[in-house]
C-alpha cells in the first residue's frame, strides 16, 4: 500500500514552524525591550562621600545605569562646569556630586543650564587609630575646645590636659597626634571647616582657648599645619589613620563604617555629647533651613548646618549634593532615578551604609524643582 503526503498534516507542520518561529522572535524582541527599559544617567564624578551610596543603589534601582568617579568634590565639580570628565574617567560628563553646595554665578561653559538638589544627609567624622589609647565605654569624647585644638595644631598628644577632662581621666601616657587631613579639593573639607570657623570662635564656645580659636577659614582646601599628614580622598584618608598609630583625621560617615574605624563623640553647640549616628545627622538636618535659589537653573541647598542648635544634633553634619544638566532627558531621567531610589528601599539601604535618610520637608522641596 502506497503512503502519499497528506497536505493538512503538512501545512499544519509549516503552520507550528511559523508559529515557533514567532514565539522567538516575540521572546527575543521582549529581551530587547527590557534590555532597552534601563535608563542612563550617563557619567558623573565628584565627591567620594557619595560613592558608597551610588553603588549601593544600584541594587535598590536596577532599571538604572550610570558611572560615577569619586574624584573629590572640588574635581567634579570642575568636570561638570568645564564638561571635561577627569583624566582617565568616562566621558562625556552628565552629573556631579558635591558636599559643598554651588554659588548660584557658577556657569557652564556654553551656557547649558543644571540643577543641584539634596539627596541625603551625611556626617564628618573624627575617626582615630585606637593603637595605645585607653578608650572609654562609648568611645573617646571630644569637647568643643578639644577638637577644636586637635584641627588647628595646638594640641599634639593625647595626654592633652582638656582630653583627659573629657573623658574623665588621661587615655593615654605619651601618644602623639596625628592630624590626617585631605590633600585634594573636598566637600568634606569644606563641611568640617565650616563648622571650625563657627564653632571654635570665642562667640560660640565660651572659654576657648586663644591657641584653639579657629583662623584659617572655610573652603574646599585650606592651609593646614605642616605637621599634618596629607592624604587623597575619604578612602586615603581612612587607610592612613588605619595604618598611623595617634592618628585622627576627618572622614565621611559611610566610609568610615566601611574602614570600620571608631569615630570621636563629639560635644554639640547644645552641649551634648553625640556621636555620628543616622538619628543625630538627621536631626542636625532638621534644624537646617531650605533655601531655592538662582534666576536661569534651579538650586536647592540647606543652610544653617555649620553649627546645629538642636539637642540631639550631630554637629558636623552636612546634605550631599547631585548637580546635572537641564537637559530634558537627563532631567525627566533624574526624576525618575530620585523618586525610585530615595523611597524607603533606598533609605533603609542608605542607613546600612552609614548615611541619613532627609528628612520628608527636605525631600518635598527636591522635588519640587523639576
Amino acid at each position: 500500500m502506497a503512503f502519499y503526503p497528506n497536505r493538512q498534516l503538512t501545512n499544519l507542520a509549516s503552520s507550528i514552524t511559523v508559529f515557533a518561529i514567532t514565539i522567538g522572535l516575540v521572546v527575543a524582541q521582549s529581551a530587547t525591550q527590557k534590555s532597552l527599559a534601563q535608563t542612563s544617567l550617563g557619567n558623573g564624578a565628584g565627591a567620594s562621600t557619595l560613592n558608597a551610596l551610588l553603588v549601593g543603589l544600584k541594587t535598590v534601582a536596577p532599571g538604572f545605569t550610570f558611572t560615577y568617579s569619586p574624584v573629590g568634590s572640588g574635581a567634579g565639580l570642575t568636570a561638570f562646569f568645564t564638561q571635561t570628565a577627569p583624566s582617565g574617567t568616562p566621558s562625556p560628563i552628565s552629573f556631579a556630586a558635591s558636599d559643598d553646595p554651588v554659588a548660584a554665578t557658577r556657569t557652564v561653559r556654553g551656557g547649558r543650564g543644571y540643577v543641584q538638589v539634596p539627596v541625603i544627609g551625611v556626617g564628618i567624622t573624627l575617626a582615630y587609630n585606637s593603637a595605645g589609647l585607653t578608650v572609654p565605654a562609648g568611645g573617646i569624647k571630644l569637647s568643643r575646645a578639644s577638637y577644636c585644638g586637635i584641627l588647628n595644631g595646638s594640641i599634639t598628644n593625647w595626654n592633652a590636659p582638656s582630653i583627659s577632662t573629657d573623658n574623665g581621666r588621661q587615655i593615654a601616657l605619651n601618644v602623639p597626634i596625628k592630624v590626617v587631613r585631605r590633600s585634594d579639593s573636598s566637600g568634606s573639607t569644606f563641611v568640617l571647616t565650616s563648622h571650625l570657623n563657627t564653632a571654635c570662635k570665642p562667640a560660640a564656645t565660651t572659654g576657648i582657648p586663644a591657641a584653639n580659636v579657629w583662623n584659617r577659614g572655610a573652603g574646599t582646601t585650606v592651609s593646614w599645619p605642616s605637621t599634618f599628614i596629607a592624604a587623597s580622598g575619604g578612602s586615603g584618608v581612612a587607610t592612613a589613620i588605619a595604618s598611623t598609630r595617634g592618628a585622627i583625621g576627618y572622614v565621611d560617615s559611610a566610609t568610615r563604617l566601611s574602614k570600620n574605624l571608631p569615630a570621636a563623640v563629639l560635644r554639640n553647640k547644645a552641649g551634648n555629647y553625640i556621636a555620628p549616628s543616622t538619628a543625630a545627622i538627621t536631626d542636625a538636618l532638621l534644624g537646617g533651613t531650605i533655601v531655592k535659589y538662582g534666576t536661569n537653573n534651579k538650586l536647592v541647598r540647606i543652610d544653617n548646618l555649620n553649627d546645629p542648635t538642636r539637642a540631639g544634633a550631630y554637629p558636623i553634619s552636612t546634605a550631599s549634593y547631585l548637580l546635572f544638566y537641564s537637559d530634558a532627558t537627563i532631567v525627566n531621567g533624574f526624576k525618575t532615578f530620585i523618586t525610585s531610589a530615595f523611597g524607603s528601599a533606598g533609605d533603609a539601604k542608605a542607613t546600612s551604609l552609614g548615611y541619613a535618610p532627609l528628612p520628608a520637608s527636605i525631600k518635598t522641596a527636591s522635588r519640587g524643582v523639576f
